[in-house]
């Protein structure tokens, strides 16, 4: 095993030719020996930085206004949380982190919205704190998702199944952003 993350180039396999494609993907499940894997995206700079910079916004107030956008019986699946309140599976201590998670909204009455309702809430955001943040953010998790399932093809084709393999299994899952 080794202890190099490699970076592959998810944009050369959907625009190259077999041979591009194919190092792409043996790249990926190289990869897959370190459960890491840097790549390049289409993402735009100009949002990643509209989006991180009002996620700063948000993480600079204090600790009583951030406390305001906590979804309480979330299982935190959506909204604020903030300094040890979490806990590692392997810890008894508390973790010195704070976070904002969000998703999708799923429709009322959706099967998935009905059996797991703490899983599928409706979403928290701070627009009242930083205002704009709920679009900009519901757009930056919706183009991860993106990547996670273009992504996600690449690993099919290793594993010697269909290209869109993942799709189906992916669509309507229970997937957030989670800014630390």
């Amino acid at each position: 095993m080794t202890d190099d993350i490699l970076d592959v180039d998810l944009l050369a396999f959907e625009s190259g030719d077999a041979g591009a494609r194919r190092a792409v993907v043996d790249g990926v499940m190289r990869s897959l020996e370190t459960g890491f894997v840097y790549t390049t995206h289409d993402l735009g700079e100009d949002f990643l930085d509209e989006a991180y910079g009002m996620l700063a916004e948000f993480f600079g107030r204090d600790a009583e206004e951030k406390d305001r956008f906590r979804a309480p019986g979330s299982m935190g699946q959506t909204g604020y949380t903030g300094l040890l309140v979490e806990t590692a599976a392997v810890s008894d201590t508390p973790d010195w982190k704070e976070m904002l998670n969000w998703g999708e909204n799923v429709p009322e009455g959706h099967p998935l919205r009905r059996r797991y309702p703490h899983r599928y809430a409706d979403q928290v955001l701070p627009e009242a704190a930083v205002p704009g943040i709920t679009d900009v953010l519901m757009e930056f998790h919706r183009r991860m998702a993106e990547l996670q399932r273009r992504f996600l093809r690449l690993i099919a084709l290793g594993l010697g199944a269909a290209e869109g393999f993942f799709d189906e299994l992916v669509r309507d899952g229970s997937t957030l952003t989670r800014a630390i």
